[in-house]
């Protein structure tokens, strides 16, 4: 039911602002009653997952972590405004979200990887209480079809997202020549880049059918809710703010001034992601008491609603491949990682990840190289609303590698790199000399993210003075408004987001339907 005018939306049970990774699938869960209505509200475009752009359906786009060309032709799929600054000295630069039913997870790198399990029982020991590995595993396997070990206990075999890993043949130079480095340096090899407990040399899962196809959440979660008859999904409507009325959320007005209201006892739930559900919250009255003020808005909750924000940080290393490369059609970027663990002190396993790029993706060129990502890190920055005219976009400063910890373990990871490509099973495949980062003030000058913002709003106990959300997602200190997205994650994972915030959203769903 996607036709309906406002005029007839009210009486909600549950209001869900943002159709991405994490609303597509409290969309599909909470609906699965029948006798509870639901509404979910996308600021971009509804259309079916089989309607999705031949663009997006592929395994490799034509730009990736800045992907500011793509998305700037293509506005309708990407939010185009927000920036953010990677370090302090830097200009500010986009920073690009998906925009549309399914979210980012319709215009991402597909990388489908699993958190660590020292990961997410630190999530326990932050005050998430009920979010401890044991808990949180079997949302893991219920949101996923892993189409090689699905027979394994700690793995799903019949979920709405299909994880693939490509086989040998389809490997690029570049992921050979990675995995021959890794063989040599004596890495373990565990091909199932997803079991608890592995490190070292692994394939690359990815959320795409057997024969290539991405399988976002609007395809695996929306399109089997969408003939429901309990179940409004409507696009275009951006909400403003939350409506709060004597310490109840009751409803969002939207930022055409329609407001939609929830029945009596019902909730909303934000789900806009971990940029843009902190702007909804401030516009409502829920942030820091002086950022309230200075944006001309009442203060309805004094809470740290942007602070503390984390990401992933990232730096490459280029070369000019030879002509002669191999390069299959449809080619991911890249299909072998090495994990290992920096071993500093503090540090948890598998915190620094070495990806071959057979095409550099990620800059819009076709350069090969490596890069390393900071799996774990340990530097927080913050999102500021520069205004509370909804139609101005957040600011991010990441401030990447300020830790030192966050810094050595980059480093370590780049002289690592470095290493492999001086080796032959590199050399014969550039056209000169690698390029990248060496010293400080080349690291700092190009350092990135990896477009993985999260804890805008972290989970924990009501007298946490960092945390935004209780472990049952409840905003403290108000009735009716939750937050279930990558904003609540109380210290960002070691690995690439996208599995988690959906078993975030399959661990809340439990949550909010037993409360009922």
């Amino acid at each position: 039911m996607s036709t309906q005018d406002f005029d007839a939306l009210h009486d909600f049970d549950y209001i869900i602002v943002g159709a991405g990774a994490g609303g597509s699938v409290l969309a599909n869960r909470l609906s699965a009653d029948p006798a509870v209505r639901v509404l979910l509200l996308e600021a971009g475009l509804e259309y079916p997952g089989s309607q999705t752009p031949e663009f997006f359906r592929r395994r490799v786009l034509e730009t990736g972590l800045e992907q500011t060309m793509g998305a700037m032709r293509l506005p309708e799929y990407y939010w185009t405004g927000v920036t953010a600054r990677r370090t302090p000295d830097r200009q500010a630069l986009p920073y690009i979200r998906g925009k549309g039913a399914g979210g980012s997870s319709t215009v991402n790198g597909m990388v489908a990887v699993r958190p660590e399990p020292a990961d997410i029982d630190g999530w326990a020991a932050m005050g998430a209480t009920g979010w401890g590995w044991d808990d949180f595993l079997p949302s893991l396997c219920k949101l996923e079809s892993d189409l090689t070990y699905g027979d394994k206990p700690w793995h799903g075999g019949d979920g709405p997202i299909p994880i693939w890993r490509e086989p040998e043949q389809g490997w690029g130079d570049v992921d050979r020549a990675l995995y021959e480095c890794g063989k040599q340096d004596g890495c373990a090899e565990h091909d199932d880049y997803n079991e608890p407990g592995s490190t070292g040399l692994s394939r690359y899962p990815s959320n795409n059918t057997a024969d290539g196809l991405r399988v976002s959440t609007n395809i695996g979660y929306l399109d089997p809710a969408r003939g429901r008859a309990n179940l409004t999904i409507r696009g275009n409507s951006q909400v403003d703010l939350v409506v709060i009325r004597d310490g109840r959320a009751v409803g969002v007005r939207l930022v055409d001034g329609t407001t939609v209201d929830a029945a009596p006892g019902g909730e909303v739930i934000l789900s806009a992601g971990a940029v843009h559900t902190p702007p909804i919250l401030l516009r409502s009255g829920i942030g820091p008491s002086a950022e309230l003020a200075r944006l001309g808005v009442t203060t309805v909750a004094d809470l740290p609603v942007g602070e503390g924000m984390q990401d992933h940080a990232i730096c490459a290393i280029d070369f000019v491949p030879t002509e002669d490369r191999f390069y299959a059609e449809d080619l991911r970027a890249t299909n072998t990682t090495i994990r290992f663990s920096s071993a500093l002190p503090g540090t948890q396993p598998n915190d620094v990840v070495i990806l071959g790029t057979n095409h550099n993706y990620w800059f819009g060129n076709q350069n090969s190289g490596l890069a390393v990502q900071l799996n774990e890190a340990w530097t927080r920055g913050r999102l500021t609303l520069p205004s509370a005219d909804p139609s101005v976009d957040p600011v991010l400063e990441h401030d990447l590698l300020s830790d030192p910890t966050d810094y050595a373990r980059m480093k370590e990871g780049l002289d690592r790199a470095w290493d492999f490509l001086g080796r032959p099973e590199f050399r014969k495949l550039m056209v000169g000399d690698p390029w990248g980062p060496r010293t400080r003030a080349e690291i700092m000058a190009q350092v990135k993210d990896v477009v993985h913002a999260c804890s805008t709003a972290r989970m924990g106990q009501p007298d946490d003075p960092a945390a935004v959300v209780d472990p049952r997602c409840r905003l403290l200190g108000l009735d009716g408004l939750r937050v279930v997205d990558a904003s609540i994650i109380p210290k960002v994972v070691s690995a690439n987001l996208h599995l988690t915030v959906i078993a975030i959203a399959e661990r809340a769903s439990e949550l909010i339907l037993a409360d009922r």
